[in-house]
């Protein structure tokens, strides 16, 4: 199924949050068409209701940053979605050095190599709202040597809780050059029986992503290569609703 989710700046565009997360079923993997033009990023309007973000950090072995110390990951956006009926804040991170590539040929070497990166936010909904919904793109591509087999998986976390995940198994068999695909995940306060619970109006929680990429060759000259393609781009779409 192909879902034009993300155009006009906004995951809920046409579907709303709910009905997207059940035709994304918590966690599967879309590959999206082109957006177009009008795939752009929108500034936020004066009154809008748009979520804080206190603070970030990136850690794993492919990847290191936060907020006050520059390093291998930077936060670019924080702006509302103008085309959505709710208020959903659009919050974007880069990750242009994230990725996992074949060591040199070395008999030595490990045959099994990994990369990971783990994203934390602090995001605090402003006073009477509270976060009703989050979902999270990042764009991947993707070579390996028939020889060689690929692990990718993807977890988006609230508050600690892992409320939707992924995990695409390439066997060995088909070599291949620069396939793409874009990674979508949604979780929505109802998915998990401790979200709502951690929902406190107006208070800060914590967001978070992480990625594995892993790698196993049968030999030392088969190579592997996972990157996040062009894009390095890892967008959340957070929800907020008012509290009842």
């Amino acid at each position: 199924m192909t879902l034009p989710l993300w155009c006009n700046g906004s995951v809920f565009h046409k579907f709303g949050f709910r009905k997207t997360a059940a035709l994304l079923s918590s966690g599967i993997l879309v590959s999206l068409s082109a957006c177009g033009a009008e795939a752009s990023a929108q500034s936020t309007s004066e009154g809008s209701i748009v979520i804080n973000v206190k603070d970030w950090t990136a850690a794993g072995s492919g990847c290191r940053a936060r907020m006050n110390k520059s390093g291998d990951v930077s936060f670019e956006d924080n702006a509302l979605v103008p085309a959505s009926s709710s208020n959903v804040s659009m919050l974007k991170f880069r990750l242009p050095k994230y990725e996992l590539n074949s060591p040199p040929e070395n008999p030595s070497t490990s045959l099994t190599f990994a990369r990971e990166c783990a994203l934390r936010v602090v995001a605090e909904p402003p006073n009477n709202f509270r976060i009703k919904s989050v979902a999270a793109r990042t764009p991947i591509q993707y070579s390996k040597d028939a020889k060689a087999a690929l692990k990718i998986q993807y977890m988006l976390r609230l508050d600690g809780e892992i409320i939707a995940h992924h995990l695409t198994e390439i066997e060995e068999g088909e070599a291949f050059r620069n396939r793409e695909q874009q990674a979508i995940l949604a979780g929505q306060r109802n998915a998990h029986e401790n979200f709502a619970q951690a929902n406190t109006c107006g208070g800060p929680q914590m967001l978070g992503f992480d990625y594995t990429f892993i790698a196993a060759r049968s030999s030392p000259s088969d190579s592997a290569n996972i990157t996040l393609g062009d894009e390095k781009l890892l967008e959340f779409a957070v929800e907020l609703e008012p509290c009842t």
